[in-house]
């Protein structure tokens, strides 16, 4: 092998393409989990839906709903003064609607309307899902299934399913989320989480009330990551996993600008807020993406072949990643660089709006930043 093939540029993509291995190691799927094996015995599930101006996305969760025959459950939407059909929707389906109180000061909405549904619940299970997932029938029993193993709380993120080709943008906010948390690494549940999924939360009615549920992270645009560190400081265990046989959703099907501005309102204050080191490791292994792309400028110079080896190490790894916690075209790991750049510029974009301006935009509703 020539010396100018071991070289300090080539060391570091490999630490970083073995860095992005050990962070995602091991992601647990929900269709492993049983459902329970006597259902007549489970406790009642409150089902809390937080909704504002969900009219064109809420269909295949209330749909779904429909298909959760074998639990107790009940279920509520709390409309955060949409302006569309979003109640008449959910009355029509048959579920209870709770129209939100106005929002106090030093509440965002998404935690204010959680809260507001918590209250009225009645099950000693609470089950929080945001408008845009839906459910697989016996979706309901698997969740329960899974929380029971453990207790505690229980954060899962949907399987993402992907149609357009401006959805394939999503890629690497979705890898960089999981690797930043924690929770998918080699030292497995040896590990606590440093954050969770907010799509689709479980847990006890008396654990949630006891941590201060969403009323203790009641100004943070990012809840799911303070929500699980009250968890673990009062002892209660925290699972992670991904939805794949119970629950699913699509990301932003409204447009590029809705996924501009979803990806935007939190990603870079996130960043801070988990645990600093995942951040870092996380970070190498993104610069490792960049330097594999970089790498084919130097094979279109240089003509030396073995470089297509190091962009085809990262297309493979990135193909290994997203399709345990999704579906996704085969364009999206041939071509990464483009969803990789689109991250870099909307990281930027999200930081400068965290940070410098202080304030985001999300469902027609300017939120500030300044979080205590």
């Amino acid at each position: 092998m020539p010396e100018s093939i071991i070289s300090p540029g080539l060391t570091l993509y490999i630490l970083a393409w073995l860095i992005g291995t050990l962070l995602l190691w091991r992601i647990e799927n929900l269709n492993r989990t049983a459902a329970p094996a006597d259902l007549k015995k489970a406790p009642r599930i409150s089902i809390i839906i937080p909704a504002r101006n969900e009219e064109a996305r809420l269909g295949a969760l209330l749909n779904s709903l429909e298909q959760q025959k074998d639990c107790d459950i009940e279920t509520i939407l709390v409309d955060d003064h949409s302006t569309d059909n979003t109640s008449r929707l959910a009355l029509q389906k048959g579920l209870r609607v709770i129209p939100s109180q106005t929002l106090p000061e030093g509440w965002s909405g998404k935690n204010w309307v959680c809260w507001q549904g918590a209250q009225a619940a009645q099950g000693d299970v609470l089950l929080f899902l945001d408008a845009d997932t839906w459910l697989l029938p016996g979706g309901v029993a698997r969740l329960l299934s899974a929380w029971q193993q453990t207790g505690g709380l229980l954060t899962v993120q949907p399987d993402h399913l992907t149609q357009k080709a401006y959805e394939q943008l999503s890629a690497f906010f979705n890898l960089v989320l999981m690797a930043s948390i924690n929770a998918f690494t080699v030292l497995g549940k040896r590990l606590a989480p440093g954050g969770g999924f907010g799509p689709c939360v479980m847990c006890s009615r008396a654990d949630y009330f006891a941590a201060g549920g969403h009323s203790n992270v009641r100004n943070v645009i990012l809840e799911s990551i303070p929500l699980v560190r009250n968890f673990i400081r009062m002892g209660l265990p925290v699972r992670c996993l991904i939805g794949r046989g119970a629950i699913a959703f699509r990301m932003y099907p409204g447009g590029y600008q809705q996924l501009l501005e979803g990806w935007s309102k939190g990603f870079g204050k996130g960043a801070v807020m988990v645990n600093p080191i995942f951040t870092i490791l996380a970070s190498i292994w993104i610069t490792g993406c960049f330097g594999a792309f970089s790498q084919t400028v130097r094979l279109l110079i240089t003509g030396q072949i073995w470089i297509l080896a190091v962009y085809a190490a990262y297309a493979l790894q990135i193909a290994w990643m997203l399709y345990r916690i999704g579906r996704w075209q085969v364009w999206t790991v041939i071509l990464f660089p483009i969803p990789l750049t689109f991250f870099a510029l909307v990281m930027l974009r999200s930081l400068v709006l965290n940070y410098i301006i202080r304030r985001v935009s999300w469902h027609g509703r300017s939120i500030p930043t300044q979080e205590k």
